[in-house]
């Protein structure tokens, strides 16, 4: 089914419901989509029932079909003559008598007689279609036919024509979906789209004959090498009619390939305007035995005269499969400083781990020191001394991070980030590097600034730094807990380059949107080519399932992932302080209250410094983290002064995290009441802030608390002194023994016994010693 016509639709459509006793004639090439166009639209306004199609009329056996092909009568009888001298060489009413018989009974919808397949409309073939309207129009049909072309000029007053020109991208790219069972890369759609001029039979031709690799964009492809018998179909009668002069210079013009932001389907250079490339590959091949050169074969070779070029276009687009296993042998290979650039920049953005950055040097021989001015900018001139060599130390610093997770130096590096930063020309992959480490320093404002600060940059040509630019905005999302941006600038780079979602960055920061905007957990934690990717890489990802995991409300997997993620990378682009957040928050959710302390001190090891925390947002993490660890076990005005006291303005997302851990540590430590207050609030912030997600995980920590007796009474919101005559009383000493051991008067136990059964929703001792029995508090338990 061809979509995207909506003009057409309109045009068939309104056609088939009007009165006026015209014919509609349907015109296109072969393959361009003139039978599903006219078949949908007739389907939208009611005829999928009552129309009737035509097939093959001007063959010696036409047929009749409904819409959907499922019923057919035999109308040989009323073929089309090659010649008509007199209208009544066709007999047009038992024509009509014997569709309308079969289709009487079909429908209430406009009657549509649907004539496909009509060819080349001739000055014959038009009177047979007018004299077939006339009588058509007498029983109430109305007559659409569909037409390669017209050599009828001019037509009657009563024929209407509708062109059907090629499919926009958009178009094309619902029908290669529909029909191919592999996701299509954006650009090659665009290629596909120019090779076939937008037709979607020419382009599913062209794409069958293409690798997966090549479907996907993981392997280039510039243009078919011969054409196949679809497009020798459309353009038989195009080819025969070119004269000789024409046919010589389209075998000769340049085609080239369209660019990626898209093209228009004509191409010119001095002598011609090549409109349909196949066609001027069909004259090229005709041409062939008579000496023409191959332009476009010409144009290959000249833009890979060196290995160096072909690589540097594989990384630049993204064509991952050409790579050898170990594509840092490609630089070895050829010692160049921009492709050294380039495959640092594609390493560092993919995660993978192209070179092992323990052992022997971080570039190969015979690399000059300038690589790392590639890495930043497309020309260097210009820049300052000192700021090309805090880039260098930037490269440095990042690709050792890479291997062993750790940054020596993060002051160092924040210093030479805010030089290098500002600096103008910078290469999108660039950016992206920048922005991760900025956002692994804490520095979400410097992060922001730098994606703000380049946006109008004139680059973003080729496939890496579009998909670079939209990495860095998904890691600005995920670090805001903007989750439905995330995976907006997810989606459009897995358009463009569908591998991406293979990615383990990219699998990481989806899995984290997923789980907040649709309460989705991770349906597996195994990467995609396990031990290809970089431990930083790794530590990320695990970082981002771990946040997944703990929004969904499975502590116990979150605790295992972000412990993996700090022993991998100590530095992930989350930031320390909201990662180590999340690890405390999910060992306190699924660890008993008094044993918390031990299970991840640990952890958090060595300490933040103070520029880590300095963005609000993060500011509002540190505060649950302090709150969280501030007294384990008892009533935490660290945690009321972190939720009434936070700085401000602090974003949703963090005030939804604050209020999600209070009210989980509140329950958790009996204080049934405060914690679903904090909770119900939370619910009603995650649904007016598109994160719907956390309901999952607030709903199944409340049943596990329910189903492990922590729905109980407000055990914890009890002083030290009151808990100590609760274990008495428990146990079974009088007032009196109580006052005793606790060195007051009887009737200060009386009063306190009695505001504690106030506070616990009872009334008296038996009930204590009930509730006791069934729901005790860790403390008690123990006493």
């Amino acid at each position: 089914m061809v979509h995207g016509r909506d003009r057409e639709l309109r045009v068939i459509g309104h056609f088939a419901t009007d009165l006026d006793p015209t014919v509609l004639v349907v015109r296109g090439l072969s393959g361009i989509g003139k039978t599903a166009t006219v078949i949908r639209a007739l389907k939208q306004v009611g005829a999928g029932s009552s129309a009737v199609r035509v097939v093959r009329p001007c063959s010696p056996r036409p047929s009749a079909h409904d819409l959907e092909n499922s019923r057919r009568i035999d109308l040989s009888a009323w073929s089309v003559p090659d010649h008509l001298e007199h209208d009544s060489d066709f007999d047009a009413a038992g024509f009509l008598r014997a569709v309308s018989a079969w289709a009487d009974d079909a429908g209430t919808g406009p009657r549509v007689l649907f004539v496909d397949d009509v060819g080349v409309l001739t000055a014959e073939r038009a009177r047979w279609l007018q004299h077939l309207a006339d009588e058509a129009y007498g029983q109430d049909w109305r007559v659409i036919a569909a037409v390669r072309s017209i050599s009828a000029e001019p037509l009657s007053d009563d024929v209407e024509v509708l062109e059907l020109g090629p499919l926009d991208r958009g178009s094309l790219r619902h029908v290669l979906d529909m029909e191919l069972s592999v996701p299509v890369a954006a650009d090659v759609v665009e290629q596909l789209r120019w090779w076939s001029a937008g037709n979607p039979r020419i382009a599913l031709e062209l794409a069958g004959a293409l690798s997966s690799g090549e479907l996907r964009g993981d392997a280039a492809w510039a243009g078919p090498e011969v054409v196949g018998s679809a497009s020798r179909r459309v353009y038989r009668a195009m080819l025969a009619g070119l004269d000789p002069a024409t046919m010589t210079a389209l075998a000769a013009a340049p085609l080239g390939a369209a660019p990626l932001g898209g093209a228009a389907l004509e191409r010119r250079d001095a002598r011609s305007a090549v409109r349909h490339p196949l066609l001027a590959l069909l004259c090229r091949e005709a041409r062939g035995a008579e000496g023409h050169a191959d332009a476009r074969d010409a144009q290959v070779a000249e833009r890979d005269v060196t290995g160096a070029h072909t690589a540097e276009h594989i990384l630049d687009g993204l064509h991952l499969d050409e790579l050898p296993a170990r594509a840092w042998a490609v630089v070895a290979a050829a010692p160049e400083p921009r492709l050294a650039a380039r495959a640092v920049g594609v390493s560092l953005l993919t995660g993978r781990t192209w070179m092992d950055h323990r052992d022997g040097p971080l570039v190969p021989d015979g690399v000059g020191p300038e690589w790392t001015d590639h890495l930043w900018w497309r020309d260097a001139a210009g820049i300052a001394a000192d700021v090309r060599a805090a880039g260098a130390r930037v490269a440095l610093a990042l690709l050792r991070l890479e291997g062993t997770g750790e940054l020596p130096d993060p002051g160092a590096l924040r210093a030479d980030l805010r030089l290098l930063g500002p600096t103008p020309g910078q290469d999108w992959v660039g950016v992206e590097i920048q922005v991760r480490a900025l956002l692994m320093l804490g520095d979400v404002v410097g992060a922001r600034s730098l994606l703000a600060d380049h946006s109008g940059a004139a680059g973003g040509s080729t496939v890496a730094e579009i998909v670079a630019r939209d990495l860095a905005a998904a890691r600005v999302a995920a670090f805001d807990g903007r989750a439905v941006d995330v995976r907006t600038h997810l989606a459009h780079a897995a358009e463009l380059r569908p591998s991406v979602d293979e990615w383990l960055p990219a699998r990481g920061l989806r899995a984290a949107a997923d789980a907040v905007v649709d309460g989705t957990a991770p349906a597996s934690t195994m990467p995609a080519q396990a031990g290809s990717w970089s431990p930083r890489a790794l530590g990320e990802y695990a970082a981002d399932l771990g946040a997944a995991h703990l929004v969904v409300g499975q502590a116990e997997g979150a605790v295992a992932l972000l412990t993996i993620a700090l022993e991998h990378c100590a530095w992930p682009y989350r930031g320390r302080v909201q990662v180590r957040c999340d690890l405390v928050e999910a060992v306190m959710a699924s660890t008993p209250p008094g044993r918390v302390g031990p299970r991840v001190e640990r952890l958090l090891e060595p300490p933040v410094a103070p520029e880590e925390r300095s963005a609000v947002d993060v500011a509002a993490a540190w505060s649950r983290l302090s709150a969280l660890l501030a007294d384990d076990g008892a009533p935490s005005p660290a945690f009321e002064a972190a939720l009434h006291g936070a700085p401000v303005p602090m974003s949703p997302w963090q005030r939804v995290r604050m209020l999600v851990a209070y009210g989980r540590y509140a329950v958790t430590r009996g204080g049934r009441a405060t914690g679903t207050a904090m909770l119900d609030e939370a619910r009603t912030l995650v649904r007016l802030a598109g994160m719907a997600g956390w309901l999952r995980g607030i709903d199944v920590f409340l049943a596990e608390a329910d189903a492990s007796g922590g729905a109980g009474p407000e055990w914890e919101v009890l002083g030290r002194h009151e808990r100590e005559m609760v274990r008495l009383a428990v146990h079974g000493a009088t007032n009196s023994q109580i006052a005793q051991a606790t060195f007051v008067s009887e009737r200060t136990v009386v009063n306190r016994l009695r505001q504690a059964y106030t506070t616990l929703g009872i009334r008296d001792r038996r009930d204590l010693v009930r509730l006791a029995e069934t729901r005790p508090p860790a403390w008690l338990a123990g006493g």
